[in-house]
């Protein structure tokens, strides 16, 4: 046991001044009960830990919140506990559990512990498909890292989308879920391959074989032991080293480089689910001011490769996007926040348009609908929230071709780091799908130019 809360008991013994045998007679329990708490013998019992903390709080808190130092010492506990329930696994050298809600739980635990020991920073590598595999459980693993406030998360993992029909909905509520935190998120898909085997990793401290067999029996071998995670983590680097990346994670720079952004608004059927400022069709006027004043005060190559972004976007804006058909998804509220503060983020970099470049913007877009019917621009209510499990709703950018999906937070200054990119067929179609499922809903209304105009009066 890693005996946290011993420890924590102990420090806080000790800057208070006081000693243990005091403690005990005032917490009403036996001198050796606290000795072997601090000792890491032994841990109070789950159904009087509330009413420990409790009372050890009042009595060690030194100009401290007695609610944080109740907390500290109740987290302290639920590490020790949960790293013991661990150790008892890990004395199995293998170990077996026959349900898929077996696995989630086993997994939620494992991140829990992760999470009360302080892990920032957290790897999962799986041939497995985590959206068939966990469909309608993956919500709980995704929760359980949301609120874990974590630096960074990894996760690779393998689909194949033959054979198999994905609800769009499911799947890119799952997708737009996982890939929501606010936090540095790198994940890729591998296509499956038949009859590879299925394992999963989690950050070398346990590691997991499924053998499933359709509609006969499902079965999951998982060990924490050394050897065996060492040996599954072999396996799985093998395996997708020779396997095709077909969804990848990628840096705004990178898209800018390679002109993923720019061939997008390009393209005709193009389909944008903004969960930000509607960064598109801004009028060349604009972004001539942008070039002019730079109050971004970028300098070297970083200053020139966004002014040369910064006009190729405007040309093809007027040239090709405003006569193609493209339909343009936000969310009201986020319609409203662009016209009340002007934050818009264009190539990756945080502009701050004045009231009177929101207007013309706004109205830009308004004589692009009138000119081109095929340019449908629908707000989204916000009293539906159709992806309750999102932290920072990504954006979606579609077109026949490809694939994008970006978080971009408007509400600060920090820069966009989550996006990710594919061109293949079937993830297209299933977002699609989802897009045109959205549209078809009550709570996504197609605005008229002269109802999108009043937004700006």
């Amino acid at each position: 046991m890693n005996n946290q809360f011993g420890t924590v008991l102990k420090k806080l013994i000790a800057e208070k001044g006081t000693k243990e045998k005091i403690v005990s007679e005032n917490l009403g329990y036996d001198p050796t009960y606290l000795s072997k708490w601090i000792s890491g013998k032994n841990l109070p019992s789950q159904k009087s830990i509330d009413f420990i903390c409790d009372k050890l709080a009042k009595m060690l808190s030194v100009g401290e919140n007695e609610d944080k130092i109740k907390q500290n010492l109740i987290n302290a506990y639920h590490s020790d506990m949960g790293l013991s329930k661990l150790e008892n696994s890990m004395n199995k050298n293998i170990s077996l559990i026959t349900s898929i809600e077996d696995v989630t739980n086993l997994i939620v635990e494992v991140i829990q512990q992760l999470d009360y020991s302080g892990v920032k920073n957290i790897t999962i590598n799986t041939t497995l498909n985590l959206f068939q595999k966990f469909e309608y459980h993956i919500e709980d693993i995704i929760s359980k890292l949301h609120k874990m406030k974590l630096e960074s998360l990894k996760i690779n993992m393998c689909a194949s989308f033959e054979g198999y029909s994905y609800d769009p909905l499911i799947f890119c509520n799952n997708f737009l879920s996982l890939t929501s935190g606010k936090y540095f998120i790198e994940f890729n898909i591998y296509r499956q391959k038949e009859e590879t085997p299925q394992i999963l990793v989690i950050n070398d401290i346990i590691a997991m074989n499924v053998v499933s067999l359709e509609n006969v029996a499902f079965l999951c071998y998982y060990s924490f032991n050394e050897m065996y995670i060492e040996s599954l983590s072999n396996s799985y680097n093998l395996i997708v080293r020779h396997m095709e990346k077909i969804l990848s994670y990628a840096m705004p720079i990178s898209l800018r480089k390679t002109n993923v952004q720019l061939n997008q608004f390009l393209q005709d059927n193009e389909r944008i689910l903004f969960s930000e400022s509607p960064a598109i069709l801004i009028p060349k006027s604009i972004v001539r001011t942008l070039i002019d004043n730079n109050e971004l005060n970028l300098q070297g190559a970083e200053w020139q490769e966004h002014v040369e972004y910064l006009d190729q976007v405007s040309n093809i804006f007027e040239k090709y996007t405003k006569h193609n058909n493209v339909k343009v998804l936000i969310y009201e509220s986020l319609l409203v926040h662009y016209v009340s503060t002007g934050r818009i983020e264009i190539g990756g970099k945080k502009h701050v348009f004045t009231k009177e470049q929101v207007k013309e913007h706004i109205l830009n877009i308004c004589n692009c609908m009138r000119e081109n019917e095929n340019i449908g621009f629908y707000s989204i209510s916000d009293t539906v929230d159709f992806n309750n499990l999102c932290c920072n709703n990504p954006s979606i950018f579609l077109t026949p071709s490809s694939i994008a999906v970006g978080n971009t937070d408007i509400y600060t200054d920090e820069t966009s780091y989550n996006f990710y990119y594919s061109t293949e067929k079937s993830i297209i179609n299933i977002f699609e799908k989802y897009l045109d499922s959205i549209i078809e809903k009550s709570y996504c209304i197609r605005l008229s130019a002269d109802r999108l105009a009043a937004y700006i009066e």
